[in-house]
C-alpha cells in the first residue's frame, strides 16, 4: 500500500470518528460512567439529539424523558434502533468481557437490572453473552448443525444404497429360489386324504378361473377346508411333498430372509401356488395327470373319505345354524361355550345316518322355536336365544332319530368350505367305482392279501422254477403240472373284454401269443400270491389298457402293454399252476369292472 493510500485511509477513519458521537452518562455520585451511547455512521444532527434525549436518564431505572415527550413513539423507536445503540459499561460479556449492547429501553428492561438498587456500579459479568459472541456461537451452532445434517445426509444416502443393494439381492435370491423349484423331483409320497382334496379344490378353482395358479390365500374370502389353519397346514404339506410350488406375482415381503439375504422360506398365505413343474410342463396335462393320480389314491381310502365327508357336512350345518341366528333372526352367534356342543350333536347325527339336508331341517325348526321363546320371555341376557337354539337342536336330533325327517337344501347365503363341493362331486362321479373297488378289495383280502411272499422283480435273474418261458411251453417246465391238463383261466383282451376258458396251458399260450411264437413272460402279482399272469414278451396286438389296470390293482404295476393277458391260479409256495377257483374268478371280474370304469373315465372331470 502506498503513502497516498495510507493517508486517505487515515483521513476516512478520522472523519468516521468525528461523525460518531459518544456520550457517557454518570450516575450521581458515581465514580465511573455507566452507559455509553454510540451513533451509526452518517447519523444526522437531529437524529443524534433525538437519540440522546431517548437514552438520557437521571439514575438507573429512571429515564429523563418519556418517549411520548420526545416524539411519535413509532418514529422515535425506529430512529433510535437505526441510528444508535447503548453500551452498558459495567455489565460485561462473560465470554469476551466487552460491555453488553442494548438497542432500546425495552432491551435494557428485559435484562432485569435497570433499577437503582440492582444496576452494578462496578464491572460484573452478565448472565448472557454479548451480541457478537451470541452471533459467533450461533454461527458455530449453525456450522455444527450443517455438518451434522451433511453427515446425516451422507449416512442416509449410504443406508439407502445399502437398502437398494439388499432389495436387489433379495429380489434376485427370491427369483432364484422360485426358479429352483423347477428342478424339484417328482413327488414320491402321496398326500393325505385331506391334503389331496385341498389340492383337487385348488385345481377346480384354477379351472373355473382359467388360471395357472391359485391364491394367495390372504386374498380369499372363504376357506378351502375346515379352517384357515387347516388350509395353511395342507399347503405346507403339499409343498413339502413336492406337489405344489409357489409362483409369481410375489413381493420380497412374502419371503423370509436370513442375515445374508438368502431365502429361508415363504409365507404360505401370501403367495400364489401352482402345480409342481415335475407333474408336467403343459398346464392342462399336469392338471389331468394330478387329478387322475389323486383319485386313484383316494378310492383306496373309503373310510377316510367318509370321515372327511361327514366333517364337511358337520361344518356346513354349524355354519347354517350360526348364519340363521345372525342373518335371519338378528340374534347373536352361537356362544363360544356352546359351539362344541353344536358340533358334537351334528357329528353324532351324521354317524347315525342323518343327511345334511335333514340336519338343515332340524336346525331350522330348532332355531325358530328358540327365537319364539325369546320373544315371549322378556329380560333375557344377550346370547340366551342362541344358546337355547343349541339346546333345542340337541333334543330334537335325539328325538327324531326314529322318525322320517324331510331334507332341505343348503341356502345360498351359507358358504360351506370350498372343499365340500369338490368332495361330493368326486363321490358322486365315482360312486359305482367305489362300490366295485370295495368288493374287489374284500375278495382280494379273503383270498390271501397280506401273505408274505417275495418275488424277484427282474425275471431274467429269477430262479429256474420261475424263469419266463422262451419256447413253445406256456410256463416253465414243471414236473408237477402237465401242460395238456385242462386249466381254468381268465383272458383279458385288448378290446376290453374278460372271458374265462377251461383248456390246456398250451391253448392258453396260443391265445396269449396270438398264435405266434414269442416267449411268454410270467407275472407274479405281489398283493395276490395265489394268482399268476402271463403275456407275450413281444407286441402281438394293440395296447391293452384294461388289462394293464387290472394287473396294477393286483399289485404288479406295468406300463401299458400290448396283446392279451391270461390269469390263472398257482400254489403260493411251489408256484405250481392251478385252475382259478370261484372266489378268484369273482375277484378278477370285480377288478375288470374297476378297470373298465377307470378306462372310461380317466379323471373326475
Amino acid at each position: 500500500m502506498g503513502k497516498r493510500q495510507r493517508r486517505r485511509q487515515r483521513e476516512q477513519t478520522k472523519r468516521r470518528k468525528q461523525q460518531r458521537a459518544v456520550v457517557r452518562y454518570l450516575f450521581p455520585n458515581a465514580e465511573r460512567p455507566l452507559l455509553e451511547v454510540h451513533f451509526e455512521d452518517g447519523t444526522s444532527g437531529g437524529d443524534k439529539e433525538l437519540c440522546l434525549a431517548y437514552w438520557a436518564f437521571t439514575e438507573p431505572g429512571t429515564w429523563t424523558s418519556k418517549v411520548a415527550d420526545i416524539g411519535s413513539s413509532a418514529l422515535v423507536s425506529r430512529t433510535v434502533k437505526a441510528a444508535s445503540h447503548a453500551c452498558l459499561l459495567t455489565v460485561l460479556c462473560p465470554q469476551c468481557t466487552s460491555p453488553l449492547v442494548v438497542r432500546s429501553r425495552s432491551d435494557l428492561a428485559a435484562m432485569r437490572v435497570w433499577r437503582s438498587d440492582l444496576f452494578p456500579r462496578e464491572e460484573r459479568n452478565a448472565k448472557i453473552p454479548c451480541e457478537t459472541c451470541h452471533e459467533v456461537a450461533a454461527e458455530a451452532r449453525r456450522k455444527t448443525e450443517q455438518r451434522e445434517a451433511e453427515a446425516q445426509h451422507q449416512a442416509k444416502k449410504r443406508a439407502e444404497e445399502q437398502q437398494r443393494k439388499a432389495v436387489e439381492a433379495k429380489v434376485a435370491n427370491a427369483g432364484a429360489w422360485i426358479a429352483g423349484h423347477r428342478d424339484r423331483p417328482f413327488p414320491d409320497e402321496p398326500p393325505s386324504v385331506r391334503d389331496s382334496f385341498t389340492l383337487l379344490t385348488m385345481i377346480d378353482i384354477m379351472e373355473q378361473k382359467d388360471a395357472e395358479s391359485f391364491g394367495p390365500l390372504d386374498a380369499l374370502d372363504y376357506e378351502i377346508g375346515a379352517s384357515r389353519n387347516a388350509d395353511l397346514e395342507s399347503l405346507k404339506n403339499l409343498h413339502a411333498k413336492s406337489w405344489i410350488t409357489p409362483t409369481l406375482p410375489a413381493t420380497i415381503g412374502d419371503f423370509a430372509f436370513d442375515e445374508n439375504n438368502n431365502v429361508e422360506g415363504v409365507y404360505l398365505a401370501a403367495v400364489p401356488w401352482r402345480l409342481a413343474h415335475a407333474l408336467g410342463g403343459q398346464v392342462k396335462q399336469a392338471r389331468k395327470f394330478t387329478v387322475d393320480t389323486l383319485w386313484r389314491i383316494l378310492l383306496e381310502t373309503p373310510g377316510e373319505l367318509d370321515e372327511l365327508t361327514q366333517e364337511m357336512d358337520r361344518l356346513t350345518a354349524v355354519l347354517y345354524l350360526d348364519s340363521l341366528l345372525v342373518r335371519k333372526y338378528d340374534e347373536g352367534p352361537i356362544p363360544e361355550h356352546r359351539l362344541q356342543e353344536a358340533h358334537d350333536a351334528f357329528e353324532k347325527s351324521l354317524r347315525t345316518g342323518y343327511t345334511l339336508g335333514q340336519l338343515i331341517t332340524v336346525a331350522w325348526g330348532a332355531t325358530g322355536n328358540a327365537v319364539a321363546w325369546g320373544q315371549r320371555t322378556p329380560g333375557l341376557k344377550p346370547g340366551s336365544v342362541s344358546s337355547a337354539a343349541v339346546t333345542t337342536l340337541s333334543r330334537r336330533l335325539a328325538h327324531a332319530s326314529d322318525r322320517v325327517v324331510p331334507e332341505y337344501d343348503v341356502p345360498r347365503w351359507v358358504t360351506p368350505p370350498a372343499m365340500r363341493s369338490t368332495l361330493h362331486r368326486f363321490l358322486d362321479q365315482h360312486q359305482d367305482e367305489r362300490k366295485t373297488l370295495s368288493r374287489f378289495r374284500a375278495l382280494q383280502q379273503r383270498i390271501g392279501i397280506g401273505e408274505a411272499f417275495e418275488i424277484d422283480s427282474d425275471l431274467a435273474d429269477a430262479s429256474e422254477s420261475e424263469e419266463a418261458s422262451v419256447n413253445n411251453s406256456p410256463v416253465p417246465e414243471d414236473e408237477a403240472f402237465d401242460p395238456m391238463t385242462p386249466l381254468t383261466y381268465a383272458l383279458a383282451t385288448p378290446d376290453g373284454a374278460l372271458t374265462f376258458h377251461t383248456e390246456s396251458a398250451v391253448k392258453m399260450r396260443e391265445r396269449v401269443t396270438a398264435g405266434a411264437i414269442p416267449p411268454v413272460v410270467r407275472i407274479f402279482p405281489t398283493k395276490t400270491p395265489t394268482l399268476e399272469a402271463c403275456l407275450a414278451d413281444e407286441e402281438v396286438g394293440p395296447e391293452n389298457p384294461v388289462a394293464t389296470e387290472m394287473i396294477d390293482l393286483l399289485g404288479y404295476p406295468l406300463p401299458t402293454f400290448s396283446g392279451p393277458l391270461a390269469f390263472y391260479g398257482c400254489d403260493a409256495h411251489s408256484r405250481t399252476m392251478k385252475s382259478l377257483d370261484t372266489e378268484q374268478q369273482e375277484m378278477l371280474q370285480a377288478a375288470h369292472q374297476v378297470a373298465k370304469l377307470r378306462e372310461n373315465q380317466k379323471s373326475p372331470r
